[in-house]
């Protein structure tokens, strides 16, 4: 199966008028990790840099969307796979989206069998209405012809109770390499969790929805939502 050329057209350049002021965000030079071939079920791990092309300091927070496209209908499934910030960059500074911490599980509803065409782009969370350029890669889906690795992890590890209150249990036969804690905006809040027994201690963190990411010694990694309230 041969894959149609990657394309790549970048810079992308956000536009947004923000009290007057102009603000402009690109990708860095190497644009964004994507791959050419993939699986329904596949997890694709996203990395990047953001950088401020405008003459103003930004402050606040960097959101990555991405949708399909089609030459007859345009964007398809337009949607965020993350963010962070709010971020205070000065003009031609960057923020970085590390690897493992932007990705998305490759769904029929966001994929089609075969060749695809990705279009992911920078926003600026607010204000909503900005002038977008983009980025295009293609991409071959294959077929699911094997169980998603993805929804097996899924399936091996559960989080419970949620909300949790002053443990959180992590029960999973895999060996457990390093536990991550990020709020929805992306800022971490703990970088380095430790297990005690397979439990965490979430007496010391506020009441809120966070996202968990737990990396396993196998290379593997799973995220999921966790609610805590004391």
């Amino acid at each position: 199966m041969k894959i149609k050329g990657l394309i790549i057209s970048l810079c992308i350049l956000v536009s947004i008028g923000a009290n007057g002021q102009g603000i402009s965000v690109s990708f860095g030079y190497n644009g964004i990790e994507f791959p050419d071939t993939i699986s329904l079920g596949d997890t694709i791990n996203y990395s990047c840099w953001v950088v401020n092309k405008g003459d103003d300091v930004l402050a606040e927070s960097i959101l990555i969307n991405t949708a399909g496209y089609s030459q007859s209908q345009g964007l398809m499934n337009t949607r965020t796979i993350g963010g962070q910030g709010p971020n205070f960059i000065f003009p031609n500074d960057s923020v970085q989206f590390t690897p493992g911490f932007l990705y998305e599980v490759v769904t029929q509803q966001n994929y089609l069998i075969g060749d695809n065409i990705v279009v992911i782009w920078p926003k600026v969370s607010t204000p909503v209405n900005q002038s977008t350029q983009y980025e295009y890669k293609n991409v071959y889906v294959k077929g699911s012809a094997i169980i998603s690795a993805s929804y097996e992890l899924k399936n091996e590890v559960q989080f419970y109770p949620q909300p949790a209150n002053t443990f959180l249990k992590l029960s999973t036969s895999k060996m457990v390499k390093s536990v991550q804690l990020f709020d929805l905006l992306g800022r971490t809040i703990e970088s380095d969790i430790r297990l005690d027994q397979g439990s965490i201690d979430v007496t010391s963190i506020s009441s809120g929805i966070y996202l968990v990411h737990v990396f396993f010694e196998d290379g593997t990694s799973i995220q999921e939502k966790l609610e805590i309230q004391h």
